[in-house]
């Protein structure tokens, strides 16, 4: 037999038992391997259902451990470009896992081809791990984890055809008689995975992240009308626990509505409010996987996708970047250090020839160790202006409270960052 051939192994674990009474796949594994044993690909990641979890006494899945996991639409390109290279569908009970998958291809209006198949418990007639433990294969791991099923599935296949070659005789047969079956053309998305591991560690790690992030957030009392406030207000409230559910969409939805909303004034919420996301979690320089993956549950929730998510994290990424304080500092930088500004008006300097917009310079004041307030108060050092004939409120209490006024490209300057 050619080591061309290559086997795709599947295992899915799922809500429940039916997947023509709308139970879904929660988790998904592939391991793709030839006959000589080589390993060509291993790929596995929890699928959001778009539902309850049903019951997860043998999964051991959590609803918690899903939230941020992508949904089967999202990785279906994907897994068809896997199975446009492989011969054959291979599993413990595949004929279970096939149909999962032809009911969630379908639902994706994607045709899954009828692929010849191959199944272990077909020829061995005992679960998993009964048939392992009879032909000698080491289970790493617990059982019903997609990943460590597959795995073991595709060291139990190779072994049950080693020992008996003619057991494979009706499967070349299928495969010389299946030659017509073929994958539609599908741009693969390269969507990233999270595995239960994964999962984990954006429960242990994320919290703390939105909350600090969310923490930190100002709004722009100036720029936005008092209802957008309010309804980005909410949002804060909504992403504090990290947890973004069916009910707090619903709340969004009708804070819209009852706050009279209009299409232009949500999109441009939405916009700035990732945008100030973005500012808030490259501040440090880093976004981990973790963090990556919340602030895409946010732009979901916000009708956002990843694409733009990926953009707005580079321009912003390049901008903070741009910024070139002096390390060692000048005497001007360490006259502002540990001082209060706050800025008023739209900002007109730019960096990579893009505005810097209010999250921006708040960012840039405190990576040149400034202390950034919302508001002027008697405390404030120093308030940046746009523009220096400005009559905003926070300037008129600015000129009685004698806090000194900079204009913005001075400001820039003085903290050393090279705009235009």
């Amino acid at each position: 037999m050619s080591n061309d051939f290559k086997m795709a192994i599947v295992d899915v674990e799922t809500t429940g038992l039916s997947p023509w009474r709308h139970d879904r796949i929660v988790e998904i594994a592939i391991v793709v391997v030839s006959p000589d044993g080589v390993i060509h690909k291993e790929y596995e990641t929890l699928i959001n259902p778009e539902r309850d979890m049903g019951p997860s006494r043998i999964h051991q899945i959590s609803a918690a451990e899903v939230l941020n996991a992508p949904k089967f639409g999202d990785v279906a390109h994907d897994i068809a470009d896997i199975f446009r290279g492989v011969h054959i569908l291979a599993g413990h009970n595949i004929t279970f896992d096939r149909n999962f998958l032809i009911e969630e291809f379908k639902r994706c209006k994607i045709a899954m081809p009828t692929m010849p198949i191959f199944c272990t418990l077909n020829l061995s007639g005992s679960s998993l791990g009964k048939s392992c433990a009879d032909f000698g294969v080491d289970f790493d791991g617990a059982a019903h984890h997609a990943i460590n099923d597959a795995r073991a599935t595709a060291v139990l296949a190779l072994r049950m055809i080693e020992e008996d070659q003619s057991l494979f005789g009706k499967v070349i047969k299928d495969i010389n008689s299946s030659k017509h079956y073929s994958w539609p053309r599908l741009s693969p998305r390269r969507t990233p995975c999270i595995s239960r591991d994964h999962a984990n560690k954006i429960l242990d790690d994320s919290p703390a992240f939105m909350r600090r992030i969310v923490g930190e957030m100002r709004h722009d009392t100036e720029a936005s009308p008092p209802n957008v406030l309010t309804y980005l207000t909410l949002i804060d409230r909504v992403l504090e626990d990290r947890v973004i559910d069916e009910q707090e969409e619903a709340v969004l939805i009708d804070a819209i509505e009852n706050l009279g909303l209009s299409r232009g004034q949500i999109q441009h919420a939405h916009e700035n409010y990732i945008y100030n996301l973005a500012v808030r979690a490259l501040a440090d320089g880093v976004v981990t996987d973790a963090e990556y993956a919340d602030l895409h549950a946010v732009c979901r929730l916000l009708g956002y996708n990843r694409g733009s998510l990926d953009e707005t994290l580079k321009s912003t990424r390049a901008q903070l970047e741009s910024f070139d304080v002096a390390r060692g500092g000048t005497a001007s930088s360490h006259d502002l250090h540990g001082k209060r500004v706050c800025f008023t008006g739209e900002l007109r300097s730019k960096i990579d020839n893009k505005p810097i917009k209010r999250p921006m310079a708040e960012a840039l004041a405190e990576q040149a160790g400034l202390l950034v307030a919302s508001s002027v108060t008697k405390k404030l050092d120093i308030l940046v202006v746009a523009d220096p004939h400005t009559q905003s409120g926070k300037a008129r209490k600015a000129r009685n409270y004698g806090t000194r006024i900079i204009a913005e490209p001075a400001f820039w300057t003085m903290i050393g960052v090279d705009v235009q």
